[in-house]
């Protein structure tokens, strides 16, 4: 596993490198290169993982990769962790999922006459006021989805990375079987 770690280490620094003077640079400044947004630690991977999986169920597939590097420059949270997570919905997988979460949604909005009162509230009629409700459905049962995998995901990590240091904590207390004390970053 320390294997990996190293090979996804290398990969952010030439990712780190390539944004250098780059429109992102310019755009962020020099928050893009704080240590959270590529540390290996658990929360800054924990809310990677929730970040992009936040943002890969919701709708706005256009946008993905500019919301989650924004997001997790603003966050402080793992971007590159948030960039593979956001490729759950890739143009495969999309379809399957955006019709899903239209199916929740519409469970979630018709049974108790949300989106007919929506409608109503904002008068909205005709194909303009089916067009609105078919959206309600999509965004309800998105946002749905997207909350209950970001805390699944960022649970998840949280759950393993103390499992796997309880794993590797089984020497003496406060040591890892190598001898050396265990800190909070892996690398």
């Amino acid at each position: 596993m320390s294997r990996w770690f190293r090979r996804l280490r290398v990969m952010q620094e030439r990712m780190k490198h390539g944004l250098r003077n780059s429109r992102v640079h310019r755009l962020l400044g020099d928050r893009v290169f704080l240590p959270n947004v590529w540390g290996f630690d658990q929360r800054s991977i924990a809310g990677g993982l929730a970040l992009g999986l936040f943002i890969a169920f919701t709708p706005t597939i256009p946008f993905h990769m500019i919301l989650c590097a924004v997001g997790a420059v603003l966050f402080r949270v793992n971007l590159f962790i948030a960039w593979i997570a956001i490729w759950v919905t890739n143009p495969v997988t999309a379809i399957p999922i955006y019709v899903a979460a239209r199916r929740f949604g519409l469970f979630l909005c018709e049974s108790p006459g949300v989106a007919n009162a929506t409608a109503a509230l904002f008068g909205f009629e005709g194909r303009f006021g089916k067009f609105m409700k078919e959206a309600l459905y999509l965004w309800t049962g998105c946002l749905v989805f997207s909350f209950v995998s970001a805390f699944v995901g960022y649970a998840a990590v949280r759950v393993g990375w103390l499992l796997y240091h309880w794993r590797i904590g089984q020497g003496t207390e406060g040591e890892g079987r190598s001898g050396r004390p265990r800190s909070g970053k892996m690398v």
